[in-house]
């Protein structure tokens, strides 16, 4: 009989340690799922500023029309510098531009967006040749430029820097390569590198 007990003990021991190494398995499998899943997680596109920055008074032309601080009020504006003669960089992102106008076209938000690219570099740009170039990526997209002076009054409070050295033998143009989000009261709201995801832009735009 007291064996028998003993043999009872032992066995509620052994149930209770497998039942312990159990929950323990059930607790670290679950932790591990939850890294897994966080570790998944894809990362923002947009990387939103609070507080947005305010921008200042600027002109600047496209072929046929002057784009003013005033034409950023009452709808969103993306924004991206660059030039006519930039080999790749430029012509990728504004494919990127061309594919998130697509998309937001498409979602129902194409009226309520500016889509602007502005050359650094008017001394060889001319605004012709600026509109056409951003109109063959697309039709939405309005091509700009202005004095040295009027694109340092819109490119600082942006965060964009820039520089031409008209230099004969080894002419360069140096820009900051970011997308910059303006929102309906023409304050600087966001912005975003080359080389996004468009689909996880609209997702995160529109959601905002």
């Amino acid at each position: 009989m007291e064996y028998a007990t003993q043999v009872i003990q032992a066995t509620a021991v052994n149930r209770s340690r497998w039942f312990a190494v159990l929950i323990g398995l059930g607790v670290a499998l679950g932790a591990m799922l939850i890294v897994l899943t966080v570790g998944h997680q894809r990362p923002a596109v947009i990387e939103w500023l609070d507080p947005p920055r305010h921008t200042v008074d600027f002109e600047l032309r496209s072929e046929h029309k002057v784009f003013t601080q005033r034409s950023l009020l009452g709808q969103w504006t993306i924004v991206l510098f660059g030039f006519l003669h930039c080999p790749d960089v430029c012509p990728t992102a504004l494919s990127e531009m061309a594919d998130v106008s697509q998309r937001l076209q498409a979602a129902g938000f194409g009226k309520n967006i500016n889509y602007v690219f502005v050359s650094v570099d008017p001394g060889r740009d001319s605004l012709e040749d600026i509109s056409r170039y951003a109109e063959y990526f697309d039709p939405s997209i309005l091509g700009l430029t202005g004095s040295e002076e009027q694109l340092l009054r819109f490119s600082k409070p942006l965060g964009i820097r820039f520089k031409v050295t008209p230099d004969e033998d080894n002419y360069r143009v140096a820009h900051s390569l970011t997308f910059s989000l303006i929102d309906p009261e023409g304050r600087l709201r966001g912005r975003f590198r080359p080389g996004f995801n468009p689909s996880d832009f609209v997702e995160e735009f529109t959601h905002r």
